[in-house]
């Protein structure tokens, strides 16, 4: 009987060591993935904090753009018609013709459109109900208008895009990057294209012919340059930009915009 009785009291003892080492791995385990679920909630946290400090820094970005644009084409376009249109004016003391009248109304006629031109360049509301093919359609028809560019543009029947928030985000992507060419490739011919294929990969591209760069100065913090920006704002809507360029040989800026369907 001792010996059996010992049998026992060590059986007891080994199953009770084995229970607690079962507990001890199992509260481990939960320890684990308590600690796993905390940091995965904070990075997520960290994320959504990260992309709301984007997403603020893109808006000022776009409202400095929007005023530098409306400065820019009330100097360069209406300030100047209206100007003309004040000598006009200040003529008709000595004569009054028709040909002058004539001349007067019809640039007061420019100075009204350009105007209402300028503000459906900036009406988001615009830009939802026309699409962004129109839109920038739009806009290169007005870069014709100064003259100072010829343009082209091409896109296919089945063009659609996925969303109305991602209108308004390449709209203005496409915006600053014309803005760029304007101000730094010196170029005078400017082409667009926007497609999309069989999987829905939507691919738009933006040529100049102008004198091209260096593409290393991406990877600096350069003002004027910008390019850097888009790059960073077509993480908001799961793009990719690649852009090709070289001294003399002009660039070519192509965004590559994924179906949500296959960004999940």
């Amino acid at each position: 009987m001792p010996r059996q009785e010992e049998d026992i009291l060590i059986t007891i003892v080994v199953a009770s060591v084995f229970f607690v080492l079962i507990g001890s791995f199992l509260l481990l385990l939960v320890f684990v993935f308590l600690r796993r679920q905390r940091k995965n909630k904070e990075e997520k946290e960290e994320m959504k904090n990260r992309f709301e400090r984007t997403l603020l820094k893109t808006q000022l970005e776009i409202q400095e753009q929007a005023f530098a644009y409306i400065s820019q084409e009330i100097h360069d376009n209406i300030g100047q018609v209206l100007s003309l249109v004040r000598l006009n004016l200040n003529t008709f003391d000595n004569s009054i013709t028709e040909e002058k009248i004539n001349q007067t109304d019809e640039l007061l006629g420019k100075a009204i459109k350009d105007l209402r031109d300028l503000s459906h360049n900036l009406q988001n509301n615009r830009i939802h109900h026309i699409g962004i093919v129109e839109s920038v359609r739009q806009l290169l028809v007005s870069l014709e208008k100064t003259g100072r560019f010829t343009t082209s543009f091409k896109t296919s029947d089945n063009f659609h895009i996925l969303d109305a928030n991602t209108d308004i985000i390449l709209y203005r992507m496409i915006q600053e990057i014309v803005n760029n060419i304007i101000k730094h490739a010196s170029a005078d011919h400017i082409e667009i294209s926007i497609d999309n294929d069989a999987a829905d990969l939507i691919t738009i591209q933006i040529t100049d012919n102008g004198i091209g760069f260096d593409t290393s100065l991406l990877n600096q913090e350069r003002p004027g340059i910008g390019l850097q920006n888009i790059i960073n704002r077509s993480k908001m809507i799961n793009a990719t930009v690649s852009v090709n360029s070289s001294p003399g040989n002009g660039t070519a800026i192509t965004l590559h915009i994924k179906p949500k369907s296959a960004s999940v």
